[in-house]
């Protein structure tokens, strides 16, 4: 799991074609493959043979080639055959995650309704006008932005300070000190994206390290705190914290980042919290914006509004609906209403279909 999380996020770039594990590389489809092997073989466990599903997918892969949508569900197709799984519907996220509240809720009333569904990786929103044989999708969007993001983001604020960023880097030249500013920027990119920060245990980048250690000086703890997390491969356990804290955020008003490991212990208030992700708050506020544009509606409109995935129980983004929707936004299911959707249309697509 630790190797694999986060393959998602790279369907959508033709230019990744392989994954260096172990010193052998593998296709995308070749990883993807055996996950999703052992989830039919579980469902198959309760629910006998699936040769043929309604299958999850954001409305807009994550990438910016053109074709990034095309890439990433020809790649995911292919790795569902491999898996047993031939007969294949996708199916947006985030009109399942309606679909599911509309199955739980038949008699919830008004006509028109908007999903958010923020999850790890994306942002998903779609608008359905209902009526009395089912609904139609009146519009969907979706930016890539998600939970990883916002834990990037407070790695960036939080911890990047405390790793070295903004200090000089001394050492000795042929004739004098060279004094420069540290290149943490050199640095930054891979700290902050935890399945590649192993690349940084090369001597190009650990010899800096080493010389701004030596130097000695208030800095120095924070060099040491950077070779630490570089050497003994500490990201992943960091970026576990950091979304440890921010699931504490959203019910404390303060709770603390402790990474012992480096000798590190915050404090972060939500207010911090929610100053430090404004950037990310203004891009939802742009999604649902866009999303009643495409779908010709006003916000006065929409009768009914759904959160779904972790990052929509951020205490900031239910405000950000709440203001926008003051009456309409409801509480539905917001870890699994997703996969209880792809069933229900599943369902629902077999008894059109007989």
């Amino acid at each position: 799991g630790r190797l694999f999380r986060g393959t998602k996020r790279l369907l959508g770039d033709p230019g990744i074609r392989r994954l260096m594990v172990f010193e052998h590389p593998f296709r995308l489809v070749a990883l993807i493959t055996p996950v999703l092997l052992r989830i039919r073989q579980a469902v198959e466990a309760h629910a006998g043979n699936v040769a043929s599903a309604h299958l999850g997918r954001p409305v807009n892969f994550e990438g910016r080639d053109r074709f990034r949508n095309e890439t990433a569900l020809a790649r995911l197709g292919e790795a569902y055959r491999h898996a047993g799984v031939r007969g294949q519907r996708f199916y947006p996220e985030p009109v399942a995650a309606a679909a599911s509240f509309l199955e739980a809720h038949p008699d919830a009333p008004g006509e028109h309704l908007l999903t958010l569904d923020f999850g790890g990786g994306t942002l998903d929103l779609c608008v359905l006008r209902r009526h009395r044989e089912g609904f139609d999708v009146l519009g969907t969007h979706g930016v890539a932005l998600g939970g990883d993001h916002i834990d990037q983001q407070l790695f960036r604020v939080l911890l990047c300070p405390e790793l070295g960023r903004g200090e000089l880097w001394r050492r000795r030249g042929f004739d004098r000190e060279i004094e420069t500013r540290f290149p943490f920027e050199d640095y930054e990119e891979l700290l902050v994206n935890w399945a590649v920060t192993y690349t940084l245990n090369q001597n190009r980048y650990s010899a800096p390290v080493h010389d701004c250690i030596a130097a000695g000086g208030s800095a120095a703890r924070k060099f040491r705190r950077l070779n630490e997390l570089i050497q003994r491969n500490l990201s992943y356990s960091v970026f576990q914290s950091i979304k440890d804290l921010k699931a504490r955020l959203s019910s404390e008003e303060t709770a603390r980042l402790d990474i012992p490991e480096l000798d590190l212990d915050l404090t972060v208030t939500r207010a911090q919290f929610e100053s430090i992700i404004a950037a990310q708050l203004g891009e939802v506020e742009v999604a649902l914006d866009t999303v009643l544009a495409l779908s010709r509606l006003r916000a006065d409109a929409i009768d009914i509004v759904i959160g779904t995935g972790g990052s929509s129980l951020i205490p900031a983004v239910r405000r950000l609906l709440v203001d926008r929707f003051p009456r309409q936004v409801v509480e539905h299911d917001p870890f699994t209403s997703v996969a209880a959707g792809l069933a229900i249309a599943y369902y629902q697509h077999r008894l059109r279909t007989r």
